[in-house]
């Protein structure tokens, strides 16, 4: 009888910290977002069309090595 209770015991308490674990969970909606915001990014590639390129440096712009490449300015 007494080990019965305790099998009952050990068994409900995991249930109420598995629960606990569950509704605790507020990271996934933070890494969702994130996820979505890289995924946006990846997906507007690389075109430098409307890039502006200046001087000379490090920087890729067009195939060649530029020091400052603005680029996404827009009045729409």
């Amino acid at each position: 009888m007494k080990r019965k209770t305790l099998v009952k015991l050990i068994l409900a308490t995991g249930c109420l910290i598995a629960a606990y674990c569950f509704s605790g969970n507020g990271e996934t909606t933070d890494l969702n977002k994130l996820a979505f915001q890289n995924i946006e990014a990846l997906a507007q590639g690389e075109n430098d069309a409307d890039a502006n390129c200046f001087g000379c440096g490090s920087v890729d712009c067009r195939g060649y090595k530029v020091e400052y490449k603005i680029s996404g300015l827009s009045l729409e």
